[in-house]
């Protein structure tokens, strides 16, 4: 219910109320009373304010009048040349104390004024909480806002880092090929450096290995093949660990290689070594020769365009 109905109800009830109050406990001064000397003759032919009552109204008084007894008190008639004075009523109340109707409009002023500043403060409230609505909503935005800009510096930063991390595998892993196949390139020099001293010593490292036309005694002594058996083995094994980095050509290439340099040595080389050799044995040994040095290019060739394709990726 609305604050300014009750405020009505509460006063039609206060109302109500002192006019009961008013009507139960009214002054006996209020009463106009029936001014009447002894024996009613005073103010027989006059009104109560002195005015000549008219002669008819005075007959029928002067005849409802009882007849007084002989030896009773005789009416004193007033003389019309001398006028009673009027009889003033003090409506005034007796008591100095407010009117129930005083006290009932300073309660409802006062109830009033309650009731205006509740509803200021109320007002003053609501406005109140919509600001803190509306500062919570501009905080909310600006920390969304913050919180997606810091997500995505921190997803930039992510996606560097992994980019970093992943460009970072990628040349320790090109690195790390072109390093297997240098490996591999040199242990493959060393071989044939290592062949063209045993058999054909006027050949210096880095020129194309090419069998002798006649072989020294030296070239035909078991022992000194030693270490082109170890340079050989060496660059098997090293290929058999590493070849995962090569690719498909060069890793069948180099195998086709491997296994070809291990039969000719242990079927045509090792077996014709012999410091006595005749003349076929000698050509067997030159025949073998000339296939290791018509492979040994096509391994160099293989390893060597391995090697700048690594390097160039």
């Amino acid at each position: 219910m609305e604050p300014g109905v009750i405020g009505l109800l509460i006063l039609i009830v206060l109302i109500a109320s002192t006019v009961g109050v008013l009507v139960k406990q009214r002054p006996d001064s209020w009463n106009l009373p029936l001014l009447r000397a002894s024996g009613g003759g005073a103010l027989l032919g006059e009104d109560l304010l002195g005015h000549e009552a008219p002669a008819g109204i005075r007959a029928e008084a002067a005849a409802a009048e009882p007849a007084l007894p002989r030896g009773g008190p005789s009416l004193t008639v007033l003389s019309r040349e001398e006028p009673p004075e009027p009889i003033l009523l003090d409506l005034t109340p007796l008591s100095s104390e407010p009117s129930p109707l005083e006290v009932l409009g300073e309660r409802l002023d006062h109830v009033e004024a309650q009731l205006t500043s509740l509803q200021q403060e109320l007002r003053d409230q609501r406005a109140a909480i919509l600001r803190i609505g509306v500062e919570l909503k501009l905080a909310g935005e600006a920390e969304t806002a913050r919180r997606d800009m810091a997500i995505e510096r921190l997803r930039g930063d992510v996606l560097a880092m992994v980019g970093q991390i992943g460009e970072e595998r990628r040349n320790a892993g090109r690195d790390r090929r072109a390093e297997i196949i240098s490996e591999l390139y040199a242990r493959l020099a060393r071989l044939e450096t290592a062949l063209g001293a045993v058999t054909n010593p006027v050949l210096l490292p880095g020129e194309p290995y090419s069998p002798p036309s006649e072989f020294l005694t030296e070239a035909l002594i078991w022992e000194n093949w030693n270490e082109v058996g170890e340079r050989a083995f060496a660059l098997a094994d090293a290929y058999s660990a590493q070849r995962v980095y090569l690719t498909e050509q060069t890793r069948e290439e180099l195998g086709a290689f491997v296994t070809a340099l291990r039969v000719t040595l242990t079927r045509s080389i090792y077996p014709n070594l012999h410091a006595d050799a005749d003349a076929s044995q000698q050509a067997a040994l030159r025949a073998a020769l000339e296939q290791v040095a018509l492979e040994l290019p096509r391994a160099r060739r293989a390893l060597d365009t391995e090697y700048h394709a690594a390097t160039r990726e």
